[in-house]
């Protein structure tokens, strides 16, 4: 049975906090329930709202802010073991926003920044071939 049906409390909760920012249904099916939404200023950059089903059966909101492939920021929420009332839900997800929009990674990515990976190819391109050239020295 499809989250949707099993958590209609949830459903009409994110129906009312994201209806005005024009929510996209990415899935809906037995094992998560999700909706993203275009970020303005990233033509690739987008916010993920999924509730999603663990093995035990209970649930968990998560939002995930993407850039790309990349992922900026993520935040789930405790555990949930049934549907809540409307107002719980609400809750939860403002609650979980509010710690999401305030991590340091989506603040710098609001602001035009995007935090660089330490290394990458080159550097480990680099490191190989220092690694090569310190080994091919010890061999002579």
């Amino acid at each position: 049975m499809k989250l949707q049906n099993i958590y209609p409390n949830y459903q009409q909760a994110i129906s009312f906090i994201l209806d005005d920012k024009n929510p996209v249904l990415a899935c809906n099916d037995s094992k998560q329930l999700c909706y993203f939404i275009p970020l303005k200023n990233f033509k690739k950059g987008f916010d993920y709202y999924a509730l999603n089903r663990t093995d035990d059966g209970d649930v968990y909101l998560s939002i995930e802010t993407l850039l790309g492939l990349k992922t900026i920021a993520r935040t789930s929420s405790n555990y949930i073991n049934s549907d809540l009332t409307k107002t719980e839900w609400i809750d939860v997800i403002y609650d979980t926003t509010m710690i999401h929009f305030n991590k340091e990674e989506y603040v710098a990515l609001k602001h035009g920044y995007i935090k660089k990976d330490s290394g990458g190819c080159a550097a480990t391109i680099l490191l190989i071939l220092v690694l090569s050239l310190f080994i091919s020295l010890m061999l002579y």
